[in-house]
């Protein structure tokens, strides 16, 4: 009876303790919030969008947002889906709106081949969107890169788990990607939710001048 006794207080002390060191957790600190923004390695960079599948082999969503001289809206979205192992969506091209029913005003098939974006109207493509490829594809980030740079800002809101952090950033690498000259000051942000499942969701912003220009997501 002794030993159970004494099993039994330390098997309680053990569970006191965990719950003390989850309540001691800041999950507003830049530490915490890196811990998970971190995760992103995982994608940033993947060069052949087929390495997704490694990741996220019950399949994949990416999108992109980017918006053009505040007039319209170019938005590319693809969708891996791990039965047949393809990877196509749209390209779309809307009039920046306050109506949310606003619809596209140019709509292009997007189909990932042979690690090739291949559009339905090749000419038009290149036209309204000015990217070549996706910024995970080029763009490594991780632990050491993210303490390596200053932070603007930090949220952690504990009624709905979301948490976003901001960087003021000076990178070759972004800067290329958006054509400005390599000594341009970004704002790099990142956002998501805290979740203790599988669930892989974050979003990656870019803005110059403090005006909102460019989000990339990808999701399990």
């Amino acid at each position: 009876m002794k030993k159970r006794a004494f099993f039994t207080t330390l098997l309680l002390g053990g569970l006191i303790m965990i719950g003390l060191a989850g309540c001691g957790e800041n999950k507003n600190s830049r530490e915490w919030i890196e811990n998970k923004v971190s995760e992103v390695s995982r994608v940033y960079p993947t060069e052949n969008l087929f390495d997704l599948f490694k990741q996220f082999p019950e399949g994949f969503k990416v999108n992109q947002v980017y918006i053009k001289r505040g007039t319209y809206i170019i938005e590319i979205t693809l969708q891996g889906d791990s039965s047949n192992q393809t990877i196509s969506g749209v390209l779309t091209k809307t009039r920046a709106s306050d109506d949310i029913t606003e619809k596209p005003e140019e709509t292009i098939k997007v189909d990932y081949i042979d690690r090739k974006l291949t559009f339905s109207d090749e000419e038009k493509a290149k036209e309204i969107w000015p990217f070549d490829g996706f910024l995970f594809q080029k763009l490594t980030i991780n632990h050491s890169f993210l303490s390596s740079l200053s932070m603007k800002s930090k949220n952690y809101n504990g009624n709905n788990g979301a948490f976003d952090i901001d960087y003021s950033i000076q990178n070759q690498t972004i800067n290329q990607y958006f054509k400005k000259h390599e000594n341009e000051q970004a704002t790099l942000g990142f956002g998501s939710s805290y979740r203790n499942d599988d669930y892989y969701y974050y979003s990656v912003t870019v803005n110059y001048d403090s005006v909102y220009t460019f989000r990339e997501t990808v999701s399990n």
